[in-house]
């Protein structure tokens, strides 16, 4: 393990201890125990400084995440610390930190107690357990940081309970010295625990079964006296049932019925995964048309499955479009919608855990739900065989991830959207979603900053909908930051916004920060796709062909088609198919601008030329017509 919070906080790499101050124990420390999630700045200002913090706290804050930062990497840790407003994240893996291999290692014991296979689950809690080292979070001096390290004990005898549980359901006859060791064991967490009913009980079970019937009454004894003199409480049922089955050396029943045995019954309810609808959805009134045709079966006779396949870049309304068209529908699928992101351009879902997901919510209890990805799609398309539902599967990656969700029963439909054309679904309806049309962009600002305030002010509108290039993130985030500023009159933002250095900086309000959300999307990139795209930027609107691209890398033909194929596949470059037959790619939209940005501090003209003489070197040995430039 990198990093270990159960017990003193430690950081190792490769056997190494890596050192760090009170401060930045406590900062990192609170990252740990929210791993891969963003912690506020505020939240880690009340773990450092509690109720008094100083007026430079952020600051301090941000200085602090800087010096831990260079102190992994000094210490050969690769930087995992990622900035995302409103604060911080720490990328980890079970690999990486103790406190995720022991939350994995007990939804592992937990999956297999539902099955009734003990020995497996008891094994894996086990191992969970074995990862404390004593007190969470020890050393660090935070009265937030101790809090929660009270929590993180408060889970470990939980998982201890779920262990001896599961040691208990094993059969009768086990190892006599196994018995042993876990009678001492519960008798020193009793001990250190004595009103915690549940271990009380497993030890009474645990003593009984090894045949020792009157220590057994005897703990029940001493735990009641405890109880109603220190309480002013009699025990729960739980341990009056166990008392009563010894009593009456009721052998059968003084473990008690297997929970896992009697799963809750399926609900009867139908599902409603939708999201909420936009409520400033305008517009787009030809595609919403055409996907509604399409789901309906209208204008087909077939007899396949109604399916719609929604793409196109980044940031253009994808699924705000299918939201909205799926609410209009709602009332042609009585049997319910069904809802998920796949997470296809940050981490993409396996269908297994969406048909998980999908089978929960028609009503399976999880114990039925089977292991195989055959099995889940089997029981998914026999469970709405007979139902009209909607489908929409959101982001998806490839096609791949979207078959195994495809219903049987042509009373469905589903409708994916992706960043690509996803060519390989069959019997498709494919809609390309692009910027909005001035007038709907023009709507959408007006929508949000009312008529009143809009009307007078149509040019700058018509102006700022033309910065934006008409992406709806972009107009939604220019129109909330007017509506936060209502002193500021739209030619106002306009001109902040002529500056492409700074138009992107312009648009962010309420955490949302369009920079950031297009920074995720370019830093999940290979270094040779960054670089494409960059040098994408220094060529004109015009497009380029394929083959300009090892020329612009100055790189090989096959690592220039492994970087173009990257940028596709991430749905970043709209691809055309000219008249003559000639496949086009375009860089296009905010991202456009975004990667111009990224050339600052570069030698443009240097670059420009440099990359146009490559170009032109080898035009010369072909046919085909160079990409034009600005």
């Amino acid at each position: 393990m990198l990093y270990r919070l159960l017990g003193p906080l430690e950081v190792r790499h490769d056997g190494e201890p890596l050192s760090f101050s009170p401060r930045q124990r406590i900062v990192l420390a609170m990252l740990l125990v929210e791993p891969n999630r963003v912690v506020a700045v505020e939240r880690l200002v009340d773990a450092v400084w509690d109720t008094t913090p100083p007026s430079t706290a952020k600051e301090q804050i941000r200085i602090c995440v800087s010096s831990i930062r260079r102190k992994l990497v000094a210490g050969g840790v690769p930087n995992p610390i990622v900035t995302r407003p409103p604060g911080y994240f720490i990328k980890c893996t079970k690999q990486d930190l103790d406190l995720l291999a022991f939350e994995s290692f007990v939804a592992d014991g937990r999956a297999d107690a539902v099955r009734h296979r003990y020995a497996e689950a008891a094994e894996a809690f086990s191992r969970a357990l074995a990862l404390w080292r004593g007190n969470p979070l020890a050393g660090v001096n935070s009265r937030l940081i101790e809090s929660i390290g009270v929590g993180f004990d408060e889970r470990r005898l939980a998982v201890t309970e779920e262990y001896v549980a599961a040691q208990l359901r094993l059969d009768d006859g086990q190892d006599p010295a196994r018995q042993h060791e876990l009678i001492s064991e519960l008798g020193e967490l009793v001990a250190t625990n004595p009103f915690r009913e549940q271990l009380r009980a497993q030890l009474m079970i645990a003593l009984h079964r090894a045949g020792r019937r009157a220590e057994a009454l005897e703990t029940y004894r001493s735990g009641r006296q405890l109880f109603v003199e220190k309480l002013g409480l009699e025990p729960g049922r739980e341990l009056v049932r166990i008392e009563q089955a010894i009593l009456r050396g009721d052998n059968e029943t003084v473990l008690g019925p297997d929970p896992n045995l009697a799963p809750a019954p399926a609900t009867t309810g139908v599902p409603r995964l939708l999201p909420a609808d936009a409520g400033d959805f305008v517009g787009r009134t030809d595609l919403v048309r055409r996907t509604r045709d399409a789901l309906s079966g209208q204008h087909t006779g077939s007899r396949a499955i109604r399916l719609v396949a929604v793409h196109g870049r980044p940031w253009l309304g994808k699924t705000s479009l299918v939201v909205h068209t799926a609410h209009l529908m709602a009332d042609e699928f009585p049997d319910g919608q069904l809802f998920v992101q796949l997470g296809g351009s940050k981490q993409a879902l396996g269908p297994g855990e969406v048909l998980r997901r999908f089978l929960g919510a028609l009503g399976v209890p999880v114990p039925v739900i089977p292991d195989s990805l055959e099995e889940r799609a089997e029981m998914y398309r026999n469970l709405i065989g007979d139902r009209r539902m909607l489908v929409v599967l959101d982001d998806a990656a490839n096609e791949k991830q979207v078959l195994p969700l495809l219903p049987g029963n042509i009373g469905c439909a589903v409708v994916v959207t992706s960043r690509v054309k996803l060519t390989n679904l069959p019997g498709a309806t494919f809609i390309s979603v692009g910027p909005m049309r001035r007038p709907d962009s023009i709507a959408l600002l007006t929508h949000v900053l009312g008529p009143d305030t809009a009307l007078p002010q149509s040019a700058d509108l018509s102006r700022l909908a033309e910065l934006c290039v008409d992406e709806p993130l972009a107009l939604r985030l220019a129109a909330a930051r007017l509506a936060a500023r209502p002193h500021w009159p739209v030619g106002r933002l306009v001109e902040r916004m002529r500056n492409d250095h700074r138009r992107l900086d312009e648009l962010s309000h309420g955490g949302l920060d369009l920079v950031t959300v297009i920074r995720q999307t370019y830093d999940r990139l290979d270094e040779g796709a960054q670089l494409l795209l960059r040098r994408a930027s220094l060529l004109g609107p015009a497009g380029f062909a394929g083959w300009v691209c090892a020329p612009m890398l100055d790189t090989t033909e096959d690592d220039a088609d492994d970087a173009l194929a990257e940028l596709v596949n991430a749905g970043l470059l709209d691809v055309a198919r000219e008249p003559n037959g000639q496949v086009r790619f375009h860089l296009r939209g905010l991202l456009r601008i975004f990667v111009r940005t990224q050339l600052a501090g570069e030698d443009l003209r240097a670059e420009r030329v440099a990359v146009l003489r490559r170009i032109f070197d080898i035009e010369s040995l072909r046919p085909s017509t160079v990409a034009h430039t600005n």
